[in-house]
């Protein structure tokens, strides 16, 4: 069987948002959806839109009037997940999960908006994940409909 790598990360994510949904091991949520997310994000450059992190990174750029070093932005919203799937550093061996509920939602909200940034709609999952996310984070849509 042959898959295409939109269809594999969509795999990816689904399953992480099954695991998010019935609240088990957030941190393969991290794992999964991450894999999804950096799959996505480099089919995105390739048919030349932006991915999440470029819009996070013009963000950057636009809050701190000057933009910071990419290495900067990327360890902060990319080093959980990296720390996850590596073992270089001795000195991170050990990590600190206290909030890796809060890195779930956010790197499935990443993994998400990928794919309907190059699919143009979202998976029965995906969807199931938005409205967890309206019914359980209603302050991250405060500004919903409003124009900036």
């Amino acid at each position: 069987m042959k898959l295409h790598k939109t269809e594999v990360a969509r795999r990816q994510i689904d399953t992480a948002i099954y695991l998010f949904l019935d609240g088990k091991d957030y941190l393969s949520v991290v794992t999964l959806a991450g894999a999804g997310e950096e799959i996505l994000g480099k089919l995105l450059a390739r048919a030349g839109k932006k991915n999440m992190i470029d819009h996070l990174i013009d963000l950057d750029k636009k809050l701190s009037k000057k933009g910071r070093h990419y290495n900067i932005v990327n360890q902060e919203i990319n080093g959980f997940r990296n720390s996850l799937k590596h073992a270089n550093d001795p000195t991170e061996d050990i990590i600190d999960v206290a909030e890796d509920q809060e890195h779930a939602i956010a790197m499935l909200a990443r993994a998400v908006t990928n794919y309907h940034e190059l699919k143009g709609k979202l998976s029965l999952r995906m969807e199931q994940f938005y409205i967890w996310l309206k019914q359980n984070r209603s302050e991250l849509f405060n500004n919903e409909g409003n124009s900036t």
